[in-house]
Parts: structure tokens; C-alpha cells; sequence
């Protein structure tokens, strides 16, 4: 745990970054950073925190656009800020962002900037983070997967690059949630 003036700091600047994203969207993003802060101790002690942080920030490339692909965007940016590798990795390949990055027709090597082998126990820390995304629904409710994924399937229409995305992805995310449920 950090300490309580370092944790002011980073909700501080949690806050900061999170202020340009819509107020559901907001309402999501701290959702999940609390989703994962309340099962952290199962992740490695060393990921933990950067779990978290990732966890509160996944969607923060939002409100920062510039590629247009909200996790490469998200991980860029906090790249820029000084984030750690861990935490960029985690909000770069978020929820399966690969898949929808290849239904958007996008190269899958803007994902090699943050690779790196060197990450013991990331694919845990993504699992957590994709737990926690798949749990809670746009405006910070809790949610059962198939309450989420019928939610997202709902909101956009079929053929549209999101619902073709989880559609194709549909089979990852729930081995992710399920690695995740049957760890706790």
C-alpha cells in the first residue's frame, strides 16, 4: 500500500487525467480501478499497484485522442507522463484491443512499443484488469459478464467496429474472466 500523502498524489493525478472523459465514462474507469484495488493481493506484489493504476486509467485514451484507438492512445499518453511500462502494457492491450484493432484494419505492430518479455506475471495482471472492465458496466454498475457483453452488444449496432470486435473476441474474454473468477 502506499503511503497516504503518495496515494493523495496519484488520485490527484488520476483525477487529472480522467477530467476530459464523459461522466458515465468516468464513473466506469474508477469502478474499475476499485474492482481491481479490492483483489489486488492476488496479483504478484510487484504488479500491484501498476495493476491498479492501469485498472483506474484503462480508458483513459479517450479524452486524449490522437491515433484515434483509445487504449493506444491511453498508452501513449501516460508514457508521455512518465507511467511505468507495466501500466502502459496493461492499458494498451486491455479487453482484447488487438481484436478490435484488426477489425478496425489497424497494424497489429502499434502494439510492439509496449511488448516486452521482461514483465513476469503480466498475463495475470491483464486478466485482473479485463476482470474487472467485463464486471462493470458504462456507468460504474456492477455487472455479471453476460450482463456486459449483452450491455456492449446492445449499444452498438451489429456490424459496427465494437460489436464485431467483442463478437470475435467473445471467446478470450470469457477464458480471461474465467482464469480470473476461479483464482479468488
Amino acid at each position: 500500500m502506499l503511503p497516504a500523502r503518495s496515494m493523495a498524489a496519484v488520485n490527484e493525478a488520476v483525477a487529472e487525467l480522467l477530467s476530459p472523459l464523459t461522466v458515465s465514462r468516468r464513473a466506469h474507469s474508477l469502478a474499475v480501478g476499485r474492482r481491481v484495488e479490492k483483489v489486488a493481493s492476488y496479483l504478484p506484489t510487484e504488479l500491484r499497484a501498476d495493476a491498479v493504476t492501469a485498472a483506474y486509467l484503462h480508458d483513459v485514451g479517450y479524452g486524449y485522442p490522437d491515433l484515434g484507438f483509445h487504449p493506444i492512445d491511453g498508452a501513449r499518453l501516460l508514457r508521455s507522463r512518465g507511467y511505468s511500462p507495466v501500466v502502459c502494457h496493461m492499458v494498451a492491450f486491455h479487453t482484447a484491443a488487438q481484436v478490435e484493432a484488426a477489425v478496425r484494419g489497424l497494424d497489429v505492430q502499434i502494439f510492439d512499443e509496449f511488448r516486452s518479455s521482461e514483465m513476469d506475471g503480466i498475463d495475470a495482471a491483464d486478466d485482473f484488469l479485463w476482470w474487472a472492465d467485463l464486471s462493470t458496466g458504462p456507468k460504474g454498475e456492477e455487472f455479471t459478464l453476460d450482463e456486459r457483453l449483452t450491455e456492449i452488444l446492445r449499444r452498438y449496432e451489429p456490424g459496427s467496429t465494437v460489436h464485431t470486435a467483442i463478437t470475435r473476441a467473445e471467446p478470450q474474454l470469457r477464458q480471461a474472466f474465467q482464469r480470473v473468477s476461479g483464482s479468488m
